[in-house]
Order: C-alpha cells, then sequence, then structure tokens
C-alpha cells in the first residue's frame, strides 16, 4: 500500500514537473495532516493558481483556482481543495463535489 502511495505522488510530482519545464513553473509541496490521522499532499504549481493533491491512494487535479468567499479555493468540478486562514490558523479540506462528502477536513499544514 505504502509502494502504491508513493507512486502514485511521484507520478503527479513528474507529471506537475513536466509541465513546469515547458512553461518554467515553481512548484511548491506541501503535507496536511487531517482529522482522523488522515494525510494529503498537495503540489501548488504557477504561483498557487492550481494544484494536485494525493489523498488515499488518489490524485485530484488539477484542481485550478476559483473564486472563494474566504481563503484559496480549487476544484476541477469533481473535488474542491479549500485552504482558509494563515499560520497556526491555517486549515484545509478535500470535497468530493459528486458525492457532497467531505473526504478529509481539519487539514493542518505539516511542519
Amino acid at each position: 500500500m505504502r509502494a502504491r502511495t508513493t507512486m502514485v505522488w511521484t507520478t503527479m510530482v513528474l507529471l506537475f514537473s513536466l509541465g513546469a519545464l515547458a512553461q518554467s513553473v515553481e512548484v511548491v509541496q506541501r503535507t496536511y495532516r487531517c482529522a482522523g490521522g488522515v494525510q494529503v499532499r498537495a503540489v501548488y504549481q504557477n504561483n498557487f493558481d492550481r494544484v494536485g493533491v494525493v489523498f488515499n491512494n488518489q490524485t485530484y487535479g488539477p484542481l485550478f483556482q476559483v473564486e472563494a468567499a474566504s481563503g484559496n479555493k480549487y476544484s476541477d468540478g469533481r473535488a474542491t481543495w479549500w485552504v482558509k486562514g494563515s499560520g497556526s490558523a491555517k486549515e484545509a479540506m478535500l470535497i468530493s463535489e459528486r458525492t457532497g462528502k467531505v473526504l478529509a477536513k481539519a487539514c493542518k499544514p505539516a511542519r
């Protein structure tokens, strides 16, 4: 299972990196620890205007930044990654737009 997670994560980073080479784009990787002990990894690209998210051995994205009442919200119409707050109050969640179910909540950046 761990090997599959590593493979999914490596594939996503590679795909984003190839896009970055073609467009000279900065790539920033972040790990989040969420409620229930789950982990989410996010790869932000192009000055944080899009993100790829790995959760539970699935890759979501690229998710593109969309308008939000607060925070930074990314979506592709199937999934949403929403980051609110700053510093120690920063928190994110991953939502399935197909089911309306929150997949990961209370996600805090890992230090």
